[in-house]
C-alpha cells in the first residue's frame, strides 16, 4: 500500500471540489493530479469523488496533451473524447491528428477517435513469444 501524504477528509474535500469542474474536464484533472500526487490511484480518486474510473482516468490523460491540443479544448473546437483518444499518442502524432481534426478530414468525432485508436495501437511495442 502506498503511503498517502493527504489525509482521506481531505483527499475527499479535493475529489469534490474536482467535480465540481465537470464542465472543464483539463482543469478537473489539474485538481486530480494534486491527488496522485499525494498517492492516491485514479481508482482511489474516483471512489472519494463518488465518479467513475474511467472519468478520472480521461481527465488525468488529458494533462498530457500538447499545448495546442489544450487550447483548442479550450476554445471548445476540440472535444473532450476525441482530446482523451489524442492525449494517449506520442506528441507528433497528437499535432498530426490535431491538423487533421482542425482541416475536417474526418467525417465525424467516432471516425477521429477511430483513427487515434489505430495509431495508438501502432505505437505500442509489439511483443513476440
Amino acid at each position: 500500500m502506498t503511503t498517502k501524504l493527504i489525509p482521506t477528509p481531505l483527499a475527499e474535500a479535493i475529489a469534490k471540489e474536482a467535480a465540481q469542474h465537470e464542465a472543464d474536464p483539463m482543469r478537473e484533472g489539474q485538481v486530480l493530479r494534486v491527488l496522485v500526487a499525494a498517492g492516491y490511484t485514479p481508482q482511489e480518486i474516483a471512489e472519494l469523488a463518488g465518479s467513475s474510473w474511467h472519468r478520472v482516468d480521461m481527465c488525468l490523460t488529458l494533462l498530457d496533451l500538447i499545448d495546442a491540443g489544450k487550447g483548442a479544448m479550450a476554445e471548445g473546437v476540440l472535444p473532450f473524447s476525441l482530446a482523451w483518444f489524442i492525449a494517449r499518442l506520442s506528441e507528433p502524432n497528437q499535432q498530426l491528428m490535431l491538423n487533421r481534426w482542425l482541416r475536417g478530414d474526418f467525417r465525424n468525432v467516432s471516425h477521429a477517435e477511430r483513427y487515434a485508436s489505430a495509431i495508438c495501437a501502432d505505437e505500442q511495442p509489439q511483443v513476440s513469444f
